[in-house]
Order: structure tokens, then C-alpha cells, then sequence
């Protein structure tokens, strides 16, 4: 799925990656953990194609990539429902769009303005797109962060989901969780 090899990368001429290696199998959850600072959203950006500016090499088996950074991809200015039919990474099937959002909570939230929510609440609505994306690989950065104890399991079994569709998962988190997976500490 994903073979790392002698990855650098600089941010203001400072290494932040200096000859990372490592590789990521199909249907393979891995925990990518270290102190602030880091590099852990970094390389998900590297990985996702959103930073290009490195060294060394980067095999992806699939171009079939989904990525959930700090920023949410979210207009404030818009209605819930209105940010989650602007996804392009998904068919917004009326049937689709309605069981996430029940799921999460989000029915009567669907007319309001994104700026009146709360930040778990934003969460939420950007957490929509990642359960009805059906990607190989799946890059997210801190999925758990602004959720309560149901939003925190819901995750997680989305997780566990996603791989037992055969895709694999890349995650950052400092919140405790109940998913098995292999530990990648930068």
C-alpha cells in the first residue's frame, strides 16, 4: 500500500523528518504518535500529496486517498447540510447523507449556520465525509480530538470498518482508544 524511504523534510531550513522509513500494508491501522511538534500531521500531508517539497521516496499503491487535517474543511458561513454536499469526495445519495447524519447526531443541526456549532459539533460534520468516503487509504489527524466517549467509539468503529473493507488507516492521536493497531513513533 505505502513504502516510505529515506523521507527528509525541512520547514525554515530546521529538519523536521530526517531519513524516515517504514512501510503500510493493505487492511493495515497505523498509529502515528510523538511529541508536539513532531512531524505527525507533516507527514500526513506528505502522504496525502498535499506537501511535495521532500526528499526521498513514496510508494503508493492507489490514488484513492482520503485526508482529515486540523483544518476542518468547513465555510463557517454555510449550513451544515450545504458544507456536506460541497464534498466532492462522495455521492451525496439523499439515503447516505441522511443515515450519517443521524448517526451523528446531526439531523437537527442540518439548517444551521457551521459558525453557531461547537468545535465537536464541526467535527462532526467534517467526520461525515469520512464515513461515506469508500478510499484505500484513509490519513487522519486527530480524528478523536473535540469528541465526547459516543463520538470517540463511533470513530473507532469506523476505523475498525474501513479496515475490514480492506483499506488501510494512518492516524494521529493523543486521546486514549480502543483500536488495535502498529505503532509509528516519529
Amino acid at each position: 500500500m505505502i513504502k516510505v524511504e529515506h523521507l527528509y523534510y525541512s520547514f525554515n531550513d530546521l529538519p523536521l523528518l530526517e531519513d524516515l522509513n517504514f512501510e503500510v500494508k493493505s487492511s493495515e491501522i497505523i498509529h502515528l504518535k510523538g511529541v508536539n511538534g513532531s512531524g505527525k500531521s507533516t507527514l500526513l500531508k506528505i502522504l496525502s500529496g498535499i506537501l511535495n517539497n521532500f526528499q526521498g521516496k513514496i510508494l503508493l499503491s492507489t490514488d484513492d486517498v482520503f485526508f482529515l487535517g486540523h483544518n476542518l474543511g468547513l465555510k463557517d458561513s454555510l449550513t451544515v447540510n450545504d458544507n456536506l454536499l460541497l464534498d466532492y469526495r462522495f455521492n451525496a445519495e439523499a439515503e447516505s447523507l441522511d443515515e450519517a447524519c443521524n448517526i451523528f447526531d446531526l439531523n437537527s443541526l442540518r439548517d444551521s449556520k457551521l459558525f453557531s456549532l461547537s468545535q465537536g459539533q464541526k467535527k462532526k460534520v467534517s467526520l461525515v465525509q469520512f464515513f461515506l468516503s469508500k478510499c484505500d487509504l484513509f490519513l487522519l489527524d486527530e480524528p478523536f480530538a473535540n469528541l465526547d466517549k459516543k463520538g470517540i467509539e463511533l470513530i473507532e468503529n469506523m476505523i475498525i470498518d474501513r479496515q475490514n473493507q480492506g483499506a488501510s488507516i494512518i492516524f494521529t492521536s493523543h486521546e486514549e482508544h480502543n483500536i488495535s493497531s502498529r505503532e509509528l513513533i516519529l
